[in-house]
């Protein structure tokens, strides 16, 4: 937790930041990052619903990357070159009852599987667009 309410001892703003790296050579993905924060209490009298906001980053390889370009070279077809794939994504916990919470969530999702060729397109040409995706969680406790 980064800032804490007065008076309260498990509201307030809590961050995190994760980053990884790997050889391009043997991975796919070759640098990743994701960041977020989430906010518990946000309004009054919701003392356990927590907001929240996260954004993720898939870097291709570059080795991926030239790979898709000398196929596209020797193939002479002129598919996508993967390069990344990021996501935003906004939630919204709300405790209902005791025993009962639910949390809408939305994701934004953008160059879905890195920039890849879609499927449903027969050249081969058009890359998959981006997508939102949208969820709910209800937990129920008894």
């Amino acid at each position: 937790m980064v800032w804490q309410e007065v008076g309260a001892e498990d509201q307030g703003l809590s961050m995190f930041l994760r980053l990884g790296a790997t050889p391009e050579d043997r991975n796919l993905v070759s640098f990743y990052a994701d960041a977020g924060m989430a906010y518990k209490g946000p309004f009054d009298g919701r003392d356990d619903d927590v907001v929240g906001i996260a954004f993720g980053y898939a870097q291709i390889s570059d080795d991926a990357s030239d790979l898709d370009r000398d196929n596209i070279l020797l193939n002479g077809v002129n598919n996508p070159v993967r390069d990344y794939e990021a996501v935003l994504e906004l939630t919204y916990f709300a405790q209902i009852t005791p025993w009962w919470s639910l949390q809408p969530d939305i994701q934004f999702i953008f160059h879905p599987g890195g920039n890849v060729a879609d499927p449903n397109d027969p050249t081969g040409v058009r890359a998959i667009d981006d997508a939102v995706v949208a969820g709910l969680r209800t937990t129920i406790s008894f």
